[in-house]
């Protein structure tokens, strides 16, 4: 077996038999790798505070054939605090569910789990409302796994788009000016002046900066709606984390 050292976010944690468990996690490159720890649930071993979900590790693993068992795990940081506010765990375990999604062993994508472990800080510091740590943390994983919308151009003329107001197809994932709307139809929708600027901010900004933002009222309900409606649609499935995530949410109101 070859021996490989790296450090990973574990998004996913399954325990199975009397001591052993299953890990999904991210690298910081951004591969989905998943770990195999065998009697890791054992009194006394070490490595059990690392090897848990929403915990940053240096792990040292033996590798055969793609499959992964844990040898070694160092904890550096958990965000075991999001587990103290059922809706913060409940949207933390949906995003997990999400970068599982897309991500995968052989594609190193190091913009995601970046994007993941400032979520997590978000979500533990509060100090951004879960609802746009979610809808911030949907529209750039979108782009960063190929799948941005297009809001520099308009999508039925190709002009580019200069002036309000902008509609925006989540379908066609493209925005259009008002002329172009007027004369092909569609699901084209009337973008709010704040929504399209943090739209633009989320999309174009270094990763770091993806969730200095601030937004409220219709604006704020429009931009967490749409991401929401964007990644169901291009994505084409359901996920039960996030059908759990709303059972427990409080309204934008009472955040």
């Amino acid at each position: 077996m070859a021996e490989v050292k790296l450090r990973a976010l574990v998004l996913r944690e399954v325990d199975f038999g009397d001591y052993d468990r299953y890990l999904t996690a991210i690298s910081e490159e951004g591969r989905k790798i998943e770990i195999l720890c065998k009697n890791v649930r054992r009194g006394g071993k070490k490595q059990v505070p690392a090897a848990r979900q929403f915990c940053y590790s240096s792990f040292l693993l033996s590798e055969r054939g793609g499959r992964y068992m844990l040898r070694e795990a160092d904890l550096e940081h958990n965000f075991w605090d999001v587990t103290q506010d059922i809706e913060a765990y409940a949207l933390a375990c949906y995003l997990a569910e999400l970068s599982v999604c897309l991500t995968t062993p052989e594609d190193e994508n190091p913009a995601v789990t970046r994007l993941f472990l400032l979520a997590l800080h978000a979500l533990t510091s509060k100090k951004r409302a879960p609802a746009l740590v979610k809808a911030a943390f949907e529209w750039r994983l979108m782009a960063e796994c190929g799948y941005a919308p297009d809001l520099a151009d308009c999508g039925v003329c190709g002009k580019p788009l200069e002036a309000p107001p902008v509609f925006f197809s989540v379908r066609a994932g493209t925005a259009a000016d008002e002329a172009c709307v007027r004369r092909v139809g569609g699901d084209y929708a009337p973008l709010a002046d704040a929504t399209l600027r943090a739209l633009v901010h989320i999309l174009t900004c270094d990763v770091g900066r993806v969730y200095a933002f601030a937004l409220s009222g219709p604006a704020c309900e429009q931009f967490c709606d749409l991401s929401e409606r964007y990644v169901l649609y291009h994505l084409e499935r359901g996920f039960d984390s996030l059908k759990f995530y709303h059972s427990v949410k409080l309204p934008q109101g009472d955040e």
